[in-house]
């Protein structure tokens, strides 16, 4: 097929790499197309080979020129989370309904408030054109989006036309051959389904959180708890790990829209409201632990592995270790940090502050530290070299924000051990 996909953000990256792997003609449209798929502001895996081979194949090209990309089959507007991300999406559609010369489908990918898609629509249409509509969220894990995409657990086709909806089953078949994974629905419905996933997951990581702060007080591992738990067939293991709380900007981002849905309708979102406030509250975990191992902060040194929010990206939306370090340096801590990737970012979102020192190994940044945190679970970080640790830091104090190490072993070997919930058993 002939298919656009407009957007800037990694999202709609995934989606043009993707669509055109599998032959499709694909016209990515944004208003700065990029000069090098080696360069772009995101990091994905695997992405860019992807692109770049889409693109020697002539399958892939770039264009800022809305008269070119309004000539396809059917456009998917793939925008990633922003404050104005409803105003960028009607103003899309009314510029590319005017910009058509025969009838198209237009896909809605984007994270847009409940009942957008339906005014995109009408905006697309203010010209006189004939055009469908879809609502198709993509759910997409940061740093496994290639992945999720080419693999997906569901596809969710929410439109009124039957010939559209046949159309996104053809372009979308390659995605799901063993087995039809296409769930057809409303507009609405899809819209929904989409804000509800993000939803439940982030409840069942705010649960485990809480459960996990009862373990700690009563003594208990969470981590028996959860493998407890997990086995039961109607729970399962997916995320059910305790942390230090879910960061980015798609998990917040469509539960502060849930409640704000709710709210307007006069309804009470006491769960979801409990939600955020564990969330809130589990971001606080990191520098009361310290404190528990180290007394008072000021004048004290912190290696901090992990500034991403989730490995495999270099993201710090939201993310729970730039928290901590607002946390450390408020309380008079100075801060070595490092990161496989997120460095930069994060060094341009706390503003070169005093007292932040980046370093180019993750060793270096135990050279003076008083104790070291894990706040992201990188494979680097999974299983390093204790004795080195121990010999580096002035203190052998771990913590362990991610549940990653045996808290028996560390603690045989002298080491001073918080994990999340663990239940500080010495």
């Amino acid at each position: 097929m002939k298919v656009t996909v407009a957007g800037s953000g990694y999202e709609s990256f995934v989606i043009s790499a993707c669509l055109a792997e599998m032959g499709n003609v694909i016209t990515h449209y944004s208003q700065t197309p990029p000069t090098n798929v080696h360069d772009l502001s995101f990091h994905e895996p695997g992405l860019p080979a992807m692109l770049e081979s889409n693109v020697s194949a002539r399958r892939l090209s770039f264009s800022d020129d809305i008269s070119l990309a309004s000539d396809c089959d059917l456009c998917i507007l793939a925008l990633g989370h922003a404050d104005t991300v409803d105003e960028q999406a009607l103003d899309f559609a009314t510029e590319f309904g005017a910009a058509l010369n025969s009838e198209t489908i237009l896909i809605n990918s984007s994270p847009t408030s409940l009942g957008v898609t339906e005014k995109m629509l009408e905006a697309a249409q203010s010209s006189g054109n004939t055009v469908s509509i879809v609502c198709y969220p993509v759910f997409l894990k940061e740093g496994e989006g290639v992945e999720d995409f080419m693999r997906p657990d569901r596809i969710i086709l929410g439109t009124e036309s039957y010939e559209a909806r046949s159309v996104m089953v053809s372009l979308l078949r390659p995605f799901s051959r063993q087995k039809d994974r296409v769930t057809p629905m409303s507009i609405r419905d899809a819209e929904l389904t989409r804000l509800a996933a993000s939803a439940m997951l982030a409840t069942r990581i705010s649960l485990m959180n809480e459960i996990a702060a009862i373990a700690e007080s009563f003594g208990a591992d969470i981590e028996a708890v959860r493998s407890g738990i997990g086995a039961d067939s109607r729970i399962g293991y997916s995320y059910l790990y305790p942390g230090v709380g879910y960061g980015g900007v798609c998990l917040p981002g469509d539960i502060n829209e849930l409640v704000n849905e709710a709210a307007s309708k006069d309804i009470q979102p006491v769960l979801l409201n409990a939600v955020l406030q564990r969330n809130s509250m589990q971001q606080e975990w990191a520098a009361s632990a310290l404190r528990d191992c180290l007394g008072n902060l000021r004048g004290k040194q912190i290696a901090v592995w992990g500034l991403a929010f989730r490995p495999e990206t270099a993201d710090v939306s939201g993310s729970a270790a730039i928290v901590l370090i607002r946390q450390l340096l408020d309380a008079g801590a100075t801060v070595a940090a490092y990161d496989p990737m997120a460095m930069e970012a994060a060094n341009k979102v706390l503003g070169e502050q005093a007292g932040v020192t980046f370093c180019s190994h993750q060793y270096d940044a135990l050279t003076d530290s008083d104790a070291l945190v894990l706040m992201t679970e990188w494979k680097p970080f999974r299983q390093p070299d204790f004795n080195a640790i121990g010999k580096l830091l002035k203190q052998p104090v771990i913590i362990d924000g991610r549940n990653q190490y045996d808290s028996a072993a560390l603690k045989q070997a002298g080491f001073t051990y918080r994990g999340v919930g663990r239940g500080n058993r010495e």
